[in-house]
């Protein structure tokens, strides 16, 4: 071997041993064994299955004719991904064109970007639960859950809340940024109980929801709201969003949500510890949580201009994080051209361009629609001037 070695050119053992490129690593390991299973061909498999059946890893190997072990890998190779949906309210043909109307009433018709919203109020009302059915902890291998009883999980008590929020934005008159939190108040009466009984005694105070609180859906042509708008030199309006659209009031677009996991973290046992922790969660939620759900509301709107008024869209992940991190963030979003022109195009094959009406005021931002129907619930506040905003304490 020595002589054979001595011979030879340098590069001869290399092909004499079989390692071609120099590799000296064994490949007994990669030649050997299981041969792993195209996952493009099971990508097929799983395609012809119908959503429906692709719930749980179980039913979905079964239905597909694969292993669950081949589900699990897609679904850690992320070939395969888990996702959520909601039931969302059905849309009739005309309230697709009113939510067309209410989302081309905020662009601009010249440079077809978003208004900045900064004379809007939204307000809605939320009933808060005291607690939750089921919650996760994580717990050590000697400790126990926290023990959770009520007289029955699905009678859990509520409190009925009216919340009124608008964007946040900084005041140049008073050198200081307004938050946007106008106020949120408890449909509650506190009052001093009387007699003794076997729930409370005497002089005693109790929360009771009231059964008869005054309806907030009221009509934006009412004769006291109107004179009530025009009291101190304001110009105030009401108008209503469209109907089943939940995804236009900032409210149910995240801010309830938002308030409601911080309501989560306090235990609560009674109707004051409710009302204390949602006025804590209000106060905690920064202004720029706020400031985020009003820009994904225009990311919503474009959605809705994309689908025809409908409510089936994926809503995009913009990063609103990192780019406000960066500095880059946009105050507002901009609606492309085509976009724009299709929309318009929606609501006249509809036969419902001439609903489509704007009132244009002196201000860019102070539009509003002319034509309401007034049947429909939540409603917005719109104001002419904001030189009376709240500040931020």
């Amino acid at each position: 071997m020595r002589l054979l070695l001595g011979a030879c050119g340098p590069s001869t053992p290399v092909r004499v041993r079989g390692i071609s490129g120099g590799d000296w690593r064994s490949r007994i390991k990669s030649k050997s064994g299981r041969m792993p299973i195209d996952r493009d061909e099971v990508a097929r498999k799983l395609a012809q299955v119908p959503v429906e059946e692709r719930f749980v890893v179980r039913r979905t190997a079964i239905a597909a004719g694969i292993t669950r072990h081949l589900v699990t890998a897609m679904l850690k190779d992320s070939r395969l991904h888990r996702s959520s949906t909601r039931i969302k309210p059905a849309l009739t043909a005309q309230n697709k064109h009113m939510r067309v109307e209410h989302v081309l009433s905020y662009i601009d018709d010249e440079s077809h970007e978003f208004e900045s919203m900064e004379n809007v109020v939204h307000i809605d009302e939320k009933r808060f639960n005291q607690d939750t059915n089921k919650r996760t902890y994580m717990l050590l291998d000697e400790e126990l859950h926290p023990q959770r009883d009520r007289k029955s999980k699905n009678f859990i008590p509520k409190t009925m809340f009216l919340a009124a929020v608008a964007r946040p934005r900084y005041d140049f008159h008073r050198k200081c940024r307004c938050n946007g939190k106008i106020g949120i108040w408890a449909l509650t009466e506190e009052y001093v109980a009387q007699r003794s009984s076997q729930y409370r005694p005497t002089a005693t105070r109790h929360n009771f929801i009231q059964q008869d609180n005054a309806k907030p859906h009221i009509s934006p042509f009412d004769p006291d709201i109107l004179a009530a708008g025009l009291e101190g030199g304001w110009s105030i309006r009401l108008i209503f969003q469209p109907p089943n659209s939940p995804d236009l009031n900032v409210l149910d677009l995240g801010l309830f949500a938002s308030m409601q996991s911080l309501q989560y973290r306090i235990p609560i046992y009674k109707f004051t510890d409710l009302i204390d922790a949602v006025d804590d969660a209000y106060k905690t939620m920064s202004a720029d949580t706020l400031d985020d759900i009003f820009l994904t509301l225009q990311s919503c709107m474009l959605c809705i201009l994309k689908e025809d008024g409908g409510n089936q869209y994926k809503l995009p992940h913009m990063g609103k994080a990192k780019l406000r991190r960066a500095n880059c963030l946009p105050r507002d979003l901009t609606c492309e051209l085509e976009l724009y022109k299709h929309a318009i195009r929606t609501l006249q094959s509809g036969d419902r361009g001439s609903v489509f009406l704007c009132v244009k005021t002196n201000t860019r931002s102070t539009r509003y629609k002319s034509v309401i129907t007034l049947d429909l619930s939540p409603y917005i506040v719109i104001w002419h001037t904001c030189d009376h905003f709240r500040p931020e304490e």
